[in-house]
């Protein structure tokens, strides 16, 4: 009888260096933003670095925390270094934005590293503001205050 030949995909292993773990930046990262670096370590691909993409949704569910600690998480990894932005995100066409990973080369440039410069108090990579919306002005009479007694 044949034995069935398993052929098994190749796998990835998202490494840690010790230079990395033992630095200041990485010391400073709340365990959300550790979780989160190692989600971009896990999707990571040499020929894809520059346009690694995690959404807000996607990081809620993996890192199973609440929308704000999640974008606080990716905050805190561009700041502190680890990630830059590369381009923004596009809802018309439903792409989140897509992420570079400063430990690793980006096709022939070579990597950033820019969490091995950070400080205390240090803002590496700013991220754009977000664009707040514009609320409808509310009309209608306005009314006075009552008077209040003031304590003294």
């Amino acid at each position: 009888m044949v034995k069935p030949v398993v052929v098994m995909a190749k796998e990835y292993v998202a490494r840690l260096p010790n230079s990395l773990l033992n630095s200041p930046a990485y010391l400073d990262l709340k365990p959300p933003a550790r979780a989160l670096l190692v989600e971009f370590l896990r999707i990571y691909r040499p020929s894809r670095n520059g346009e690694l993409s995690i959404s807000l949704r996607t990081a809620t569910e993996r890192l199973n925390v609440t929308e704000p600690v999640a974008m606080n998480a990716f905050v805190e990894l561009a700041e502190h270094g680890f990630i830059r932005l590369r381009n923004l995100e596009s809802w018309q066409e439903r792409k989140a934005r897509q992420w570079e990973l400063t430990m690793h080369k980006v096709g022939n440039r070579e990597a950033w590293n820019d969490w091995m410069q950070w400080q205390p108090g240090a803002n590496l990579c700013p991220l754009p503001p977000k664009k707040k919306k514009a609320r409808p002005m509310k009309t209608g009479a306005v009314l006075p205050m009552k008077a209040r007694a003031v304590c003294q």
